[in-house]
């Protein structure tokens, strides 16, 4: 049987056994070395077992069998089909020679990486109102520990399976997906403890973040993100026909095991607008939160965005760095999220220490010596604007300035590297009921250019200290920028575009050194890892994320039929792979 007879075969296959379950189709031939926190927290070169490989969330791999001098020999060396077409943003996680990735329609599949042999496919059966989640069809991955894979699914659940087999093992309930919870993102496993954050914001959920045993799936605590009455913050609602709600925790959790606490970001209020929701900063919406790992304790909070009426909210990851300032080692964190700045806070205080323009942007103008954002007057609306008419043109457009495009920062070049998109948006101001599970914003807008630019994304290197711009990267058309940042030790940095582009470049020039064409936009975050002394390089495309789906108008970008497609990349032989 040819090779492409052997695969069609497989996926038939495969596709005969998703009914029942948990499938084996191929065995893989590893022995399986169990996945320690040792392992999490200081992994080899080689590893990529977690959503950003480190604890930091930095997006950086210490790789260099691949780099500025032969990544133009880049060849692919497989790639599979997958089921999903809409909203996938896939990070594949690898251990032990096995590829494991998931998607929002309720399945985990795991490939052999060195064949791309399908080892196991685990498919999950939703209830029929599953989308009710706003977590449905939006999976970003799944968390590998000791001989176990943690999935957060879009019914609300922690499953957990077999590595190797793929069987589930148990479950555990953690919320009402029918109020619009799930769990969209891989769980931070730290402390012998399973983290998950929920997606829910556009249904009106409350926010919260929750940990379990790793172990027996038991419950150890909840903290949740937006205060109910007597509670710390609850004065910072104005009253209202509804109790706080909003600030979900649907990215990325980012740990410090020294200090024992964990960074998530929050979303926006419910309502959207102030115009609906009355005055004051509703905490602990759009903030950056510190919490002990041990009891989930809030140890500190700084809110990005205070009194939202943009859907601008704070819920992407915080970067965890060291550097010298001002001549002192500090430990830092850096954020940057759908406003068109970056924040630096010291993270152990929540000590606000400086923030940078990331792209562009005319809502905020500057910020006081604490970090409270300085807004423009004339994009603040008043009561006397509802239903009005009035345009308010504020920038940039609520998809962002980044959204789930992760950036990357590099120790040997000092450099953060993002994927920026240009927008802006004509917003209105307009009066709405408030219906349970259903989004409840207050505002009406369109997204458009920014005043002449002729172009959306842009790759971008930033010096995370001061934000000067070491260098900056467009493409052809303009199209935006979908894919996350990664940067190696073989002086690269890989990135995306929705017009199927996916590109490495020079780590300390920008220079274009390799790109190709995928099948469609390059939805995923690319990640690279080692098995028997040669170096991979895995993303997944043509996932139709938003960053895609909003912005292509404005460049004319055409987005493909077809599925979500993994692609895997390696050096050929002779070329510095074995």
């Amino acid at each position: 049987m040819t090779e492409i007879g052997r695969r069609r075969l497989m996926m038939l296959l495969v596709g005969a056994c998703l009914a029942v379950g948990s499938i084996a189709s191929a065995q893989p031939a590893v022995e399986w070395e169990p996945v320690t926190e040792e392992r999490l927290r200081d992994p080899e070169d080689g590893d990529w077992m977690s959503y950003r490989r480190t604890y930091d969330v930095t997006g950086f791999s210490p790789l260099d069998q691949i780099n500025r001098s032969n990544v133009g020999d880049l060849r692919l060396v497989w790639a599979w089909s997958m089921r999903d077409v809409t909203g996938w943003v896939p990070t594949p996680i690898v251990a032990n020679g096995l590829m494991y990735v998931s998607e929002g329609s309720g399945r985990v599949t795991a490939f052999n990486v060195v064949s791309g042999d399908v080892a196991w496919v685990h498919t999950r059966s939703y209830p029929e109102d599953i989308e009710l989640s706003q977590a449905y069809m939006r999976h970003r991955g799944v968390s590998v520990y000791g001989d176990t894979i943690y999935w957060g699914t879009a019914d609300a659940a922690l499953v957990a399976l077999d590595a190797l087999t793929g069987e589930q093992r148990w479950e555990v309930n953690t919320g009402d997906y029918t109020i619009g919870l799930g769990h969209p993102h891989p769980a931070l496993i730290a402390d012998g403890k399973v983290i998950l954050g929920f997606a829910g914001g556009e249904r009106g959920a409350r926010g919260a973040v929750v940990a379990h045993d790793a172990e027996t799936g038991e419950r150890l605590w909840i903290t949740y993100t937006v205060p109910a009455a007597g509670e710390p913050g609850y004065e910072t609602w104005a009253e209202h026909e509804i109790e706080p709600l909003g600030g979900l925790t649907w990215n990325t959790i980012s740990y410090d095991p020294e200090l024992g606490w964990m960074y998530i970001g929050t979303g926006q209020p419910t309502p959207w607008s102030s115009t609906l929701r009355g005055p004051g900063d509703s905490l602990y919406t759009n903030s950056i939160l510190a919490i002990d790992i041990d009891d989930g304790e809030l140890q500190w909070h700084f809110q990005v965005v205070p009194e939202d009426n943009w859907d601008l909210d704070s819920t992407h990851e915080s970067m965890l760095l060291d550097l010298v300032i001002g001549g002192v080692e500090r430990k830092v964190l850096v954020e940057t999220s759908k406003i068109g700045w970056g924040i630096v806070l010291d993270r152990v205080t929540g000590q606000f220490l400086g923030a940078f323009r990331t792209g562009y942007d005319n809502l905020i103008t500057g910020w006081t010596d604490i970090g409270v954002p300085i807004y423009n007057p004339a994009l603040l609306p008043s009561m006397d604007d509802v239903d009005s008419g009035r345009v308010f043109e504020v920038c940039p457009f609520y998809v962002g300035t980044r959204n789930l495009n992760s950036p990357s920062y590099s120790p040997l070049t000092g450099l953060y590297y993002v994927g920026i998109n240009n927008s802006c948006m004509d917003v209105t101001f307009v009066s709405e009921e408030y219906r349970p599970n259903r989004l409840y914003s207050g505002i009406a807008a369109r997204v458009k250019t920014v005043p002449d630019y002729d172009y959306v994304g842009e790759f971008v290197a930033f010096d995370p200290l001061t934000g000067r711009r070491a260098w900056e990267r467009r493409f052809p058309g303009g199209a935006a920028m979908s894919a996350a940042a990664l940067s190696t030790a073989g002086g690269l940095v890989f990135g995306g575009t929705a017009d199927r582009r996916f590109f490495a470049l020079d780590a300390d020039s920008g220079a274009l050194l390799w790109e190709t064409r995928l099948n469609g936009d390059v939805s995923g975050a690319p990640v690279t890892f080692e098995i028997d002394g040669r170096q991979y390089l895995a993303v997944g495309a043509g996932g139709r994320i938003a960053n895609t789906r909003f912005y292509a108008r404005l460049t004319d970008t055409r987005i493909p039929d077809g599925s979500g497609v993994m692609w895997v990349f390696a050096l050929p032989e002779g070329s510095g792979a074995p």
